[in-house]
């Protein structure tokens, strides 16, 4: 592109790495207020596996049940209370009653409940199965299936905004491992498992300066969780030591050497090593990412991670648009050595240390 076309100066841009490039978003004004989405809160029970309005605000049973017992009087449960206790099948009045229990809540409630039961199915089965269960709270098919379309659209949305906060996170830092966490029945139930690693990486972050991010994942085979994830580990503040272990690999049918840190080996159980760097990092991420949409898992982030830094830049450091074909998309491809400016102050030629100085957003 003409390098006439770019303004002199681009004034507090938002920058990051995204894997080959340095890529800037010019400051913009949007005047428009962000409103927060209002949602009606409707009054359901949930009859033959399918969500119903209910016809009346209250029910009361004066016969049958104790009113000290009634679960009718003022009591508040969850969705997943109720089918938890339909999927038991007790045959008691009370948990008779308490199928048919009036549920306060919003149909975007209903749906993110039950997305994530259906998580395991395809997108078209997944679709009918939670049609199937919400057409009763529309007026017409056409309302069920516009609402469902519309909330299947944002839970995307929001999976991608996951996933690229994710790999601008990780491409911002030059972590070294790739690491995966079991635990010892021996030492931990998932629980305990789950705050003890935490807590255990955030202590090496706060005083040795590690850095982690990673998810969650339940295997499919034995439903047993375990944590994926990157280390940064600062010279000398390694803990334990490495070993090679070989052990049997169940998906290749072949044995394999990892290498464990005998540290996590002692307090958590099983866990592996792996060094990254080219063409692995980008792999490694992809690895993890699946996850986030494959199962709905959150990621873990350690402070100090930012996704973007700030910066001034000047037209001069601009190769092109990302995409320039579309107008809607002001991105810019920055030169590899592009000068860091924040507020007037020229810092120097992008490194680790200028992008120290610049203000940062997480």
């Amino acid at each position: 592109m003409d390098k006439e076309q770019y303004f002199e100066w681009y004034p507090d841009c938002k920058v990051y790495f995204d894997g080959s490039n340095y890529i800037a978003l010019p400051k913009t004004h949007n005047p428009a207020r962000r409103r927060k989405p209002h949602h009606k809160v409707i009054t359901v029970v949930r009859r033959d596996d399918k969500y119903v309005l209910a016809e009346k605000p209250k029910v009361k049973l004066e016969e049958d049940i104790d009113d000290e017992e009634s679960p009718f009087d003022d009591v508040q449960v969850t969705v997943d209370e109720v089918i938890e206790r339909q999927q038991k099948g007790s045959e008691t009045a009370n948990d008779a009653a308490f199928s048919a229990f009036r549920i306060r809540t919003t149909a975007k409630d209903i749906f993110e409940e039950l997305y994530d039961r259906y998580m395991p199915l395809k997108y078209g089965e997944r679709r009918t199965r939670i049609f199937d269960e919400m057409r009763n709270l529309f007026k017409n098919d056409e309302a069920a299936i516009a609402f469902i379309d519309d909330n299947f659209r944002r839970r995307r949305r929001n999976v991608i905004a996951r996933r690229q906060r994710f790999a601008r996170k990780a491409y911002n830092q030059k972590f070294q491992y790739f690491v995966t966490f079991t635990y010892d029945d021996r030492k931990h139930d998932e629980a305990s498992f789950r705050k003890k690693l935490i807590g255990t990486l955030s202590n090496f972050a706060r005083r040795k300066g590690w850095l982690y991010m990673g998810v969650w994942e339940r295997g499919n085979e034995n439903g047993r969780v375990h944590f994926h994830g990157f280390l940064y580990v600062p010279e000398g503040a390694m803990c334990g030591r490495f070993e090679e272990v070989t052990d049997y690999n169940r998906k290749s049918g072949k044995l394999r050497t990892i290498v464990q840190n005998t540290f996590f080996v002692d307090r958590f159980g099983r866990n592996e090593f792996e060094e990254i760097g080219g063409p692995l990092y980008g792999q490694a991420m992809a690895y993890i990412m699946k996850y986030m949409e494959k199962q709905n898992a959150a990621a873990v982030y350690s402070k100090g991670l930012y996704s973007y830094f700030h910066s001034d830049i000047c037209g001069d450091d601009v190769i092109c648009k990302l995409k320039p074909d579309d107008e809607t998309d002001n991105r810019l491809i920055l030169f590899d050595d592009f000068t860091c400016v924040n507020e007037g102050e020229i810092l120097g030629k992008v490194s680790k240390d200028t992008i120290a100085k610049l203000p940062k957003t997480v």
